[in-house]
């Protein structure tokens, strides 16, 4: 009579490069997650802001999502009373003004006022009695282009680099807007390739790496963004020929297609 398996060894061993299925869910989801770390890496924003919004961008979903606290407390693995506390703070506003920040942040924030010598950011920002924290900070902001170096009144004083900061403007809720309708098509492009178990046929993804003049790119982008306009334009005409009563009704959906051009690093 042959033994049960227990419940940790698996009836089936793995094929070869195979891995247990959870930890490739584990995995698509590290591997999406690059795109903001990144970002929070770049802005210099510290551990626990960026746990914050994550956390912040998990409580907005499954609000949008699942209609009772109930629901949502299964979402997060937490108990009534912890998302109702959560909630309450998240439901007071002005979240995104109180958000802890790094040494780098808190120089380019610094800086937004007015040119700075180190001496004087020294004296603004926390001590470190490991290391001269603002010192550190400065090559680093230095080193990143974030930040340059200027002469005044024979001192060295540092100013940010505006490319980076000049980014107040009436328009930012649009700008906000664009980006969420980008990242929502792309993260449901993610879903249907990588996280069902055979992938949707209708939802495809490619990246095209390429060197190129930069001064060809405005005409490159243009002839493809014109290609693109009269392609989906002709696809939508021909969807509403199908509307005529008399004719079997052909199965239509809507389709986001996102396009992005920028320049990469070289890795080789």
């Amino acid at each position: 009579m042959s033994e049960a398996p227990k419940d940790n060894q698996p009836n089936q061993a793995l094929d070869d490069g195979a891995i247990p299925y959870p930890e490739y869910l584990m995995r698509v989801l590290f591997t999406a997650f690059a795109p903001a770390v990144k970002l929070g890496l770049e802005l210099n924003y510290p551990l626990d802001t960026i746990k914050e919004m994550m956390t912040l961008a998990l409580w907005k979903e499954a609000k949008a999502k699942h209609s009772t606290i109930n629901l949502i407390s299964l979402v997060f693995g937490k108990s009534t009373r912890t998302l109702k506390s959560l909630s309450a703070r998240y439901n007071k506003g002005h979240f995104f003004e109180q958000s802890e920040t790094n040494l780098c942040r808190q120089i380019e924030d610094l800086l937004q006022r007015r040119p700075m010598s180190l001496e004087e950011l020294s004296k603004r920002l926390p001590s470190f009695q490991e290391f001269d924290g603002a010192y550190l900070a400065v090559q680093m902001l230095l080193r990143e282009g974030r930040i340059s170096e200027i002469q005044q009144d024979g001192r060295v004083m540092y100013t940010p680099i505006p490319r980076h900061h000049n980014l107040i403007s009436d328009d930012w809720e649009t700008r906000i807007d664009a980006l969420s309708e980008h990242l929502e098509a792309i993260a449901e492009t993610l879903r249907r390739r990588f996280l069902e178990s055979s992938p949707d046929e209708l939802s495809a993804a490619r990246t095209f790496t390429f060197q190129a003049r930069p001064e060809d790119l405005d005409e490159f982008r243009e002839e493809l963004l014109t290609f693109i306009r009269e392609k989906t334009r002709a696809l939508e005409e021909r969807a509403e020929q199908q509307r005529d009563p008399d004719e079997p009704q052909v199965e239509r959906e809507n389709f986001s297609l996102y396009l992005g051009v920028t320049p990469t690093p070289d890795h080789d």
